[in-house]
């Protein structure tokens, strides 16, 4: 039984760092696509880049922590 809990643990951990790898694509295409903008918008496009980072490293450290 915990060994199927753990293993859906383990799926779900792997949906939500796909997911927020595919986020940190978008919001650093976002910050690409937005170079011309005023500072302000680029450092709130960076805050939401760094934000995605992050997660995923959070994501990945969990996962690592998974036996």
């Amino acid at each position: 039984e915990q060994k199927a809990r753990d293993s859906d643990r383990r799926a779900i951990l792997d949906k939500e760092l796909a997911n927020e790898l595919q986020n940190a694509e978008k919001a650093k295409k976002a910050l690409y696509d937005a170079g011309g903008q005023p500072p302000d918008k680029l450092q709130g496009l960076r805050d939401v880049v760094a934000l995605h980072e992050r997660n995923v490293e959070s994501l990945k450290k969990e996962i690592g922590n998974l036996r």
